[in-house]
């Protein structure tokens, strides 16, 4: 494939050219009046497990007499991925937006995709669902944060619980779950020794660690037997760690072994052992309680570390040991993601208050506007607290006229504020919309807005040439010296027909640009006041 630039002889006929096309363009823009239908304004998922996903899609219908494209898919939740089509839909044409559920939690879903067309417009998709775990394990748990969801862990984890008494674990611990193929880790320093039972431990200088120091605790049981805080550890390395907290150790350690320091009262433990270090006190705390407000001043770390180091092969072995003797799991182990919903481990987890909203654009930029129409703006409501009176919406000018506003936006939901115009000559205005929240979120949401009535033809446009070239390894036309203030991007075949459109905020230096056969292609870039011209000829 080979990029032919044009030569200085064919600048004039190429410029009037694609003055010619841009023409043909605002001629079909000033028809094609924003108006698709959506097959459906919901998509719902159902239950979805957290260990699949699931696809669901949107026709998408163009009612107008011209192209249209869908500029963005604004999706509030990272769990949703909408994949859009990069083509224009032609008049009367529909595309597929297709949404994949991939949900991370056993929580209810609510949130909301937000379509943005080239003309500016918006129109709203509720997405609905429900991530449930694998079995029955957790179903205590679904939709559940904060302390209710400390609440059902400490319950599920209690249930059939089968205490062992402290013998009996670290029987288990040597011989069996700690044991690999006849040798012994010490968890802190990684010296290596072969036993299986306690008297081979004593003999060989190992003994049980509780991570959550007994002392604490008056070595009451089932605590002191619980196997999900006990790990083999070197005599020295254990006795060094005493019951001293976990954290990072700076400055020069007065031990340190295998990965492992000591300073002061501090002990950290190697890399390969903080995720579980953090996992078994995080359990316990679940599991029992705070001993000794023993997690104050290291819950932080404990929490970096078991986002760190996330569980591995033998740490999800482990724990499969573990409940084959106890009966009862880690949850952290099984579903890291846990920790997301909890805010506080050692205390009360009181559910914060989070007011918070956005709009689906930070600045409204409306294109053909015939007077009669009317656009829409979306409030997406963020937080986790109903928004009741979204009432106080104005203008600054007038130029746009507010017809109807949805005052309410449940959590996970959107309100729409329906825009009107002015009836105005052709020609591009500018307004602001000024969103009232201080009584609901407390903040005022102020939007810029420009829009043009008819092609705007008052407005004066130079036209620049400007250099570019086809790279076929990345699929993208490459810009030479990239205008700033890019409003849109449109590429033309030699046919007078457009077949890529893209609406951007910021300077670029590539378009992408794939799937097309060989020939001769233009493209227009338009800022404010200015049209880029370009030609390149592909074979």
């Amino acid at each position: 494939m080979i990029v032919s630039f044009l030569k200085p002889t064919n600048i004039l006929p190429t410029f009037v050219f694609m003055r010619s096309i841009l023409f043909f363009c605002l001629t079909i823009s000033v028809v094609a009046y924003s108006q698709v239908t959506l097959s459906s304004n919901q998509l719902d998922f159902a239950n979805v497990l957290t260990t699949t996903d699931k696809e669901l899609a949107v026709n998408v219908t163009n009612t107008t007499s011209g192209p249209l494209s869908i500029d963005s898919a604004k999706v509030y939740n990272t769990d949703f991925i909408c994949n859009i089509p990069q083509a224009n839909i032609g008049a009367g044409g529909t595309e597929k937006i297709r949404v994949i559920f991939k949900p991370r939690h056993n929580v209810a879903y609510n949130t909301e995709l937000i379509l943005i067309l080239s003309d500016g417009s918006e129109h709203r998709i509720d997405l609905v669902g429900s991530g449930r775990h694998e079995g029955t394990y957790y179903a205590s748990t679904f939709n559940k944060s904060h302390q209710d969801l400390k609440d059902a862990l400490r319950t599920k984890l209690a249930s059939g619980y089968i205490n062992l008494g402290y013998n009996g674990a670290r029987d288990k611990m040597y011989s069996d779950i700690d044991n690999v193929e006849g040798s012994v880790t010490c968890v802190y320093t990684g010296r290596i020794s072969i036993f299986n039972s306690r008297n081979g431990a004593n003999s060989n200088s190992f003994n049980c660690e509780h991570t959550w120091p007994q002392n604490l605790f008056n070595q009451r049981e089932p605590e002191r037997a619980d196997i999900h805080h006990l790990f083999p550890t070197d005599v020295d390395a254990n006795s060094r760690r005493g019951s001293y907290p976990f954290g990072v150790v700076t400055g020069t350690p007065t031990w340190q072994e295998g990965g492992s320091k000591l300073r002061g009262s501090t002990f950290e433990p190697r890399n390969e052992q903080k995720g579980a270090t953090a996992r078994a006190m995080i359990y316990f705390a679940l599991r029992y309680q705070d001993y000794g407000n023993f997690m104050d001043g290291q819950e932080a770390i404990l929490k970096q570390w078991h986002t760190d180091y996330p569980p591995n092969a033998r740490d999800i072995q482990r724990n499969e040991k573990i409940v084959g003797y106890q009966k009862n799991r880690n949850p952290l182990v099984d579903h890291p993601e846990f920790i997301e919903r909890m805010n506080i481990i050692g205390g009360t987890d009181i559910k914060p208050v989070i007011k918070q909203a956005t709009t689906s654009q930070s600045a409204l930029r409306f294109k053909n506007i015939d007077p009669k129409e009317e656009r829409s703006v979306y409030v997406i409501n963020t937080g986790n607290q109903d928004i009741t009176n979204i009432s106080e919406v104005s203008v600054r000018d007038g130029n746009i006229i507010v017809n109807n506003i949805e005052v309410a936006a449940n959590e996970g939901e959107a309100a729409k504020i329906t825009l009107g115009f002015k009836n105005l000559a052709e020609g591009t205005y500018t307004d602001e919309l000024v969103i009232n929240l201080q009584s609901q979120i407390g903040k005022t949401i102020i939007l810029p807005v420009t829009f043009t009535v008819g092609t705007a033809s008052t407005t004066a446009i130079d036209y620049r040439l400007l250099k570019t070239y086809y790279n076929p390894k990345s699929q993208t036309i490459s810009i030479l010296d990239a205008p700033v203030g890019i409003a849109e991007v449109q590429v033309w075949n030699a046919n007078g027909q457009l077949v890529g459109l893209n609406e951007l905020s910021s300077a670029l230096t590539d378009i992408p640009f794939s799937g097309q056969s060989q020939g001769v292609y233009f493209v227009l870039i338009k800022t404010e006041y200015e049209v880029y011209t370009s030609k390149f000829l592909v074979f």
